[in-house]
């Protein structure tokens, strides 16, 4: 260990002689450079090089070795990642660069792993106006092994002849001798100055007076405090008094803080003079605020995020710490990074992951926030928000809609999505027969089907109500077929009975089930085309007036005030007489401009390829009202069923059961039927 004592000494000695050795660099050069011309011109009372910055900044005042600290600090903490960046704006990190493993948890060199290296790579760029020298290690495949930091003070670009700028890197060794470095071995670190390039600058430089005036004016203080022997007062004693009492009084009396207070005795007249100093507390803390200020606005770091938050608002630390990030450590990270960043042929960088900086993710989040806004106004699909929040699309139908805001309903953004959705036709009806959809692919409501009538009942409010609704809207209908049936057939009746018996069942079972799935097939009906298409949009119309009617009759709110409430307590006041508001339960207007809405499209397309010409929608709107009034007439008939059943004291259930049992498919190819389609 005996190199160590010389080793102090040669830092010693080059700290002493650091402007002495910059003068002979510039004479060896042989010419005149700018770092030269600087350097003469530059007032060494000013100048600030790592050793004096190190000894008299970092060491000695607080306000300097915390900013310092928390700059390296975070950067040393930050993992550092080689990113490319493809041409669709992806980014894709490189999991096996040898130099990320060698800087993130890779032993750098003997004495330090590779988070201690990029400590005091950050700390000595904040603090060397000379830049920091990394000296590389390279396997012989040319991966990097190793990284050594040069003593920046005695470490120096050497300018080169002609047209090259840089002609090698020299340092002092421990005991003296200069070794000469290969430029393409040594990566050069430093915030660059504004007029020489072979140099660059520091907050020391901008903050130097703030450090001395702060040191000093610490110093001074403890001096005082050190050295003053003033008494607080002076007692004169009137009279003679000899020399050997003199000096035995004068030695009752000390020097020092803890001699502060006490009283000196003078010959003379007894007399008493208080000498207390006036208080220079007020003096010396505004002398030491504004140099903290200055020193902290110098470094770009925030008191609070040293760990003094106190005199702020949540906000204004929080604002504070966005802006350390912001303003100071994002542009030390990127001077960093664009360091150890060299020519790569793929064109990767290398980055800092900032992922775990809570405050840099705000906007992200932000983002993110308003991503889903738009997505739920309709503005954008959800694959599209789930690429902004950094997950995978999910490449459906579905996703790839925009849903406004009104029901949901889905626009598809591409052609081939439109038949996916249900909104447009197959071109190939024998295809979707064969094929068939998934089940719930298509987007649409299953059709309101009719079960069965619960057994044993016999009231009359317990009727079917299928039948009571046929015979409110489909007696025009039901005539006409049932005259054109028997017409056709004499035996109709014993047909239609036989169609009961459980071999017809079986079949008709075994039709319903060779059907595609998500389009209801009505009994003759066409296979395809505007008929089958409006058919299916009066099923799927009807389903949703089932569907709605049962979630309104089962709501709480609707049946607030009648007997269908189920009582909470003992005494429940929200239970009542009153009859259901069967208005407000099925809005029979509401319904008819809604059936109005749904078979437009279908009865203009309709009429337009039926060559209707220039009175095409003059044609479809009046078939749609003609539709709408039909509509209504069924949602009348719905009505008067849940009014009657609720009436004559049918239960919520069987009310509800009555409803469900609602099937339109045979007056959908009723009214489709009257249509000139």
């Amino acid at each position: 260990m005996a190199f160590l004592p010389a080793l102090r000494g040669a830092l010693r000695l080059a700290t002493k002689s650091a402007p002495v050795e910059t003068k002979s660099f510039e004479l060896d050069a042989g010419h005149t450079s700018w770092s030269g011309m600087l350097a003469r011109l530059r007032d060494p009372r000013r100048s600030w090089p790592v050793e004096r910055a190190v000894l008299e900044g970092m060491e000695r005042v607080v306000w300097v070795f915390k900013s310092v600290n928390a700059i390296a600090g975070h950067a040393s903490r930050l993992p550092i990642e080689r990113v490319l960046i493809k041409d669709d704006g992806e980014r894709e990190v490189i999991t096996d660069d040898p130099l990320a493993r060698l800087l993130n948890a890779g032993v750098a060199n003997q004495l330090e792993k590779g988070p201690q290296l990029r400590k005091r790579l950050s700390g000595q760029v904040l603090l060397s106006p000379a830049g920091t020298f990394v000296e590389m290690t390279t396997s012989r495949r040319g991966h990097p092994i190793g990284a050594d930091l040069l003593p920046p003070g005695r470490t120096r670009p050497v300018p080169g002849f002609g047209g090259n700028l840089l002609s090698h890197f020299e340092t002092i060794t421990p005991d003296g001798r200069r070794r000469a470095i290969d430029p393409e071995k040594v990566i050069w670190f430093r915030d660059p100055h504004p007029l020489d390039p072979f140099r660059g600058i520091t907050p020391m430089e901008a903050a130097g007076l703030s450090v001395d005036l702060d040191f000093l004016a610490r110093l001074y203080n403890a001096t005082f405090l050190r050295n003053d022997g003033r008494p607080g007062g002076v007692i004169g004693i009137d009279g003679e008094v000899d020399d050997d009492e003199m000096e035995r009084i004068q030695d009752i009396f000390g020097k020092g803080a803890h001699e502060a207070g006490k009283l000196t005795v003078l010959q003379g007249d007894l007399s008493f003079i208080d000498l207390a100093a006036k208080p220079r507390d007020m003096a010396y803390a505004d002398l030491a605020r504004i140099s903290k200020e200055e020193i902290l606005a110098a470094f770009g770091v925030p008191e609070s995020i040293l760990g003094n938050a106190s005199g702020r608002t949540f906000d204004n630390a929080a604002q504070e710490e966005h802006q350390f990030w912001t303003h100071t450590m994002l542009p030390h990270l990127s001077l960093l990074a664009t360091g150890w960043d060299t020519d790569h042929e793929d064109g990767a960088v290398y980055e800092f992951n900032t992922d775990s900086v809570e405050v840099l993710q705000r906007a992200k989040t932000q983002r993110r926030a308003e991503a889903r806004e738009e997505a739920a106004a309709g503005l954008i699909s959800l694959d599209e928000y789930r690429a902004i929040a950094g997950y995978d699309p999910v490449d459906l139908p579905h996703t790839r809609a925009l849903y406004v805001a009104q029901g949901k309903t889905p626009i598809p953004t591409r052609q081939e999505d439109a038949v996916a959705l249900g909104i447009a036709p197959p071109e190939d009806p024998a295809a979707a027969a064969e094929g068939g959809a998934p089940e719930g692919e298509l987007g649409e409501q299953p059709p309101a089907g009719g079960g069965a009538p619960a057994a044993g009942d016999d009231d009359g409010a317990e009727e079917n109500a299928l039948s009571r609704l046929r015979n409110a809207f489909s007696e025009t209908s039901d005539d006409k077929e049932s005259a054109e049936a028997d017409d056709a057939d004499p035996d109709a009746g014993e047909n239609a009975a036989a169609e009961d018996e459980p071999e017809d069942e079986d079949d008709d079972a075994q039709e319903e089930a060779e059907r595609p799935r998500g389009r209801r097939q009505t009994k003759g009906s066409p296979a395809a085309g505007p008929a089958a298409e409006l058919v299916e949009a009066l099923c799927q119309l009807g389903g949703r007036l089932v569907g709605r009617t049962v979630a309104r009759l089962e709501s709480p709110k609707n049946r607030k005030g009648t007997r269908h409430f189920q009582a909470e307590f003992k005494v429940d006041t929200r239970v009542g007489a009153n009859a259901l508001d069967v208005a407000r339960i099925v809005p029979v207007e509401a319904w008819q401009a809604e059936a109005e809405q749904v078979v437009l499209p279908v009865l203009a397309a309709a009429a337009v390829t039926g060559g209707g010409g220039m009175d095409a929608h003059d044609t479809a709107m009046t078939a749609a009202v003609a539709v709408g009034e039909e509509f209504g007439r069924v949602v009348e008939a719905v009505r008067g069923v849940v009014e009657e059943l609720d009436q004559v004291g049918a239960p919520m259930e069987e009310i509800v059961q009555a409803v469900r049992e609602v099937d339109l498919s045979d007056w959908a190819a009723a009214v489709t039927s009257e249509l000139p389609m």
